[in-house]
């Protein structure tokens, strides 16, 4: 979708946090670029959205505007929740104790740049996709493409011939766990009876999902509470959709997918750091209880 808009200039304030954790505020010495765009293209986020925070590989990004205006790298830490999430802008390398707290358990993946969906926005590699350890039966050898990580999209999508296949094997998988099938709720295609389904740290006992990106070695696990949606008392959903033929990308990593997930997007590196789920450490993004700042290394 595109559409016309105008581009204006504004004064911005941002919280900063410096290597005690000891938050101030900073204002922009220049002015701020902000768009003014017509309500439509909130079309399809979640109720209540006033506008969208740009993160792109753009020039006016946020990201990019803050690490002008500060002089420091291009970089900026993301992690989402189901309720209130975090965005932090690190100058520096992660010189702040709170930086080095977080970024001790990353694994990194080169970010790729794919010219026949859009520049602006953030691809990482796939190698092969897995359920409860079991490689799918894709086309490999043809590669798979790649994952788009999106904030807009609230779950995952994988193109059609991908998701048919992984969903079958889905559903085997959770067989395997004497884990009942039910009739499906839109906008979902697999669906779970829930009420005997044991929980664990990382949300229900259900298959786990392996996304293998560079190497065996580098692998984007997803349990339960990420995998699985909860539409009603009795009924839990895989939320992974069938983003249909044309869709350009094998999967779109939405934004239910890379919740509770620390993300650090090193663009001057072209790199991508992600954590495994903060719940197996009993913890949710929002404790971090941050919201937008910047971290001032000392």
């Amino acid at each position: 979708m595109s559409t016309q808009g105008d581009l204006v200039q504004d004064i911005v304030a941002v919280k900063v946090i410096d290597g005690s954790k000891t938050e101030s505020m900073a204002t922009f010495d220049s002015h701020f670029l902000l768009s003014c765009a017509p309500k439509l293209l909130l079309n399809g986020l979640a109720s209540g959205a006033e506008g969208i925070f740009g993160l792109g590989r753009t020039r006016i990004s946020v990201a990019s505007q803050i690490a002008a205006e500060f002089s420091s790298k291009l970089q900026f830490i993301l992690c989402l929740s189901s309720s209130s999430g975090v965005v932090l802008h690190d100058n520096g390398q992660y010189g702040s104790s709170f930086a080095s707290e977080i970024s001790d358990s990353l694994t990194y993946t080169p970010l790729v740049t794919n010219q026949v969906d859009s520049p602006h926005e953030y691809f990482i590699n796939l190698k092969s996709i897995k359920v409860n350890g079991k490689r799918l039966s894709l086309n490999y050898k043809e590669g798979l493409g790649g994952i788009k990580l999106s904030t807009i999209a609230p779950y995952s999508t994988m193109q059609s011939s991908i998701y048919a296949i992984f969903v079958k094997a889905y559903e085997q998988a959770g067989m395997a766990m004497n884990m009942t099938r039910v009739a499906s709720v839109a906008p979902f295609g697999l669906c779970f009876g829930s009420e005997n389904m044991d929980g664990t740290l990382v949300g229900p006992r259900v298959p786990v999902v392996d996304l293998v990106l560079q190497s065996e070695m580098v692998k984007w696990r997803i349990h339960g509470r990420n995998s699985m949606v909860q539409v009603n008392n009795n009924v839990m959903c895989l939320g992974f959709l069938d983003g249909g033929l044309e869709q350009k990308t094998s999967i779109v990593l939405g934004g239910h997918q890379l919740e509770d997930t620390l993300l650090h997007f090193d663009l001057g590196a072209s790199v991508l750091g992600f954590s495994s789920s903060m719940l197996m450490d009993q913890k949710t993004c929002s404790d971090l209880g941050l919201g937008f700042g910047f971290i001032d290394s000392l």
